[in-house]
């Protein structure tokens, strides 16, 4: 049984220092963070990488073949295997009209699309296999057809993984199980998406705000 916990809040509000804990990366913090009962601070980092798996904006893609930077998710994995996430994230139509697998991608996949390398970039911690998963800003500036579609998936990884999401777009946490917002560091409020709004606080104040936002966005493109 997996959960989906997002993390909001505004600009500096601390998700990205959280992130940083829960990765490994800010071992400067008080009081105890403990996964699966142990503290995060005693975890060996071999331990850490192998049941956190981190995914932020900036994937970064290295210099070679798409199926050299699949197998950095998992060395042994067969090729059906390979091309079972490729369609999952929804690449596979676009890798086999060009040269498959085998496809080159130049430094930091500047061949391919922002939605394309975040996609790819999916595929290959979906090939990770971890019990969790951290979403922080994953979706910021790609395209809003590759948007969704990652979503779509993070949102079927946490029917069996434990995912959470660290996202300034409150539209994509709607359908998570808990949401925690942040402000100055704190948590200022938490529950789901239906109760925050009838608290009519922090949480109901940045959607109104993204609502009429997003709303006048679409009205100017008409």
């Amino acid at each position: 049984m997996g959960s989906f916990i997002s993390i909001v809040g505004e600009s500096g509000s601390g998700k990205s220092t959280i992130a940083g804990i829960l990765t490994g990366k800010n071992k400067r913090y008080e009081g105890e963070v403990t996964i699966g009962g142990t503290e995060l601070r005693d975890l060996s980092e071999e331990s850490r990488m192998k049941n956190i798996t981190y995914v932020s904006h900036q994937s970064y893609l290295f210099k070679g073949t798409v199926r050299e930077n699949l197998l950095m998710g998992r060395p042994d994995a067969a090729e059906e295997e390979l091309w079972a996430v490729l369609e999952r994230v929804k690449l596979k139509d676009f890798l086999q009209e060009e040269n498959g697998l085998d496809i080159m991608l130049s430094e930091k996949a500047a061949n391919l699309s922002g939605g394309q390398c975040q996609r790819l970039a999916l595929a290959r911690v979906l090939l990770h296999n971890s019990p969790v998963y951290i979403f922080d800003e994953a979706t910021s500036n790609i395209d809003v057809e590759s948007e969704n579609d990652i979503m779509e998936e993070i949102k079927a990884l946490a029917e069996h993984k434990t995912v959470i999401l660290i996202s300034h777009r409150l539209a994509n946490v709607t359908d998570s199980d808990h949401i925690y917002v942040l402000d100055q560091g704190h948590i200022a409020e938490d529950g789901s998406h239906e109760a925050l709004l009838q608290e009519n606080g922090m949480y109901a104040k940045l959607w109104n705000t993204q609502q009429l936002l997003e709303h006048y966005g679409k009205e100017k493109d008409r």
